[in-house]
């Protein structure tokens, strides 16, 4: 009996305290972005497209993404800030580069040359 009403003391502080932290994600922005259901409106509704620029490197012995073509950019994102992430199979981020965003097509060049047989996506951002 004991036992059960310790768990039911700590199930009761528990829920009042994921209560007390979901109270504080009301009233977010777009300046102020969390886990909320709040609208943010997009300079690119209809989406980008993403390529890569693939490269040998002998002293690696592999092939390596120098860079990512975002293409599709919307005129009206031009000079945002333009992110693309790329990750491995399990999201771990291998490499991360922005650029200003221009309208059309845009080259982001990577900084660590990720092994192109590691990477699995590629995320883009565009904010500003």
């Amino acid at each position: 009996m004991k036992r059960y009403l310790i768990a039911a003391v700590v199930a009761i502080i528990a829920s009042g305290s994921f209560l007390a932290m979901a109270a504080t994600l009301g009233g977010l922005t777009a300046e102020n972005l969390g886990a909320d259901s709040s609208v943010i409106a997009s300079c690119d509704t209809d989406g980008v497209t993403t390529s890569y620029t693939v490269a040998y490197d002998p002293t690696d012995a592999r092939s390596e993404v120098t860079a990512v073509v975002v293409g599709g950019v919307d005129a009206a994102c031009a000079g945002q800030d333009l992110t693309v992430t790329l990750t491995d199979g399990t999201d771990a981020q291998l490499d991360t580069a922005t650029v200003v965003a221009a309208a059309g097509a845009n080259t982001v060049a990577t900084t660590a040359a990720p092994d192109a047989e590691v990477v699995e996506n590629v995320f883009v951002v565009i904010s500003g």
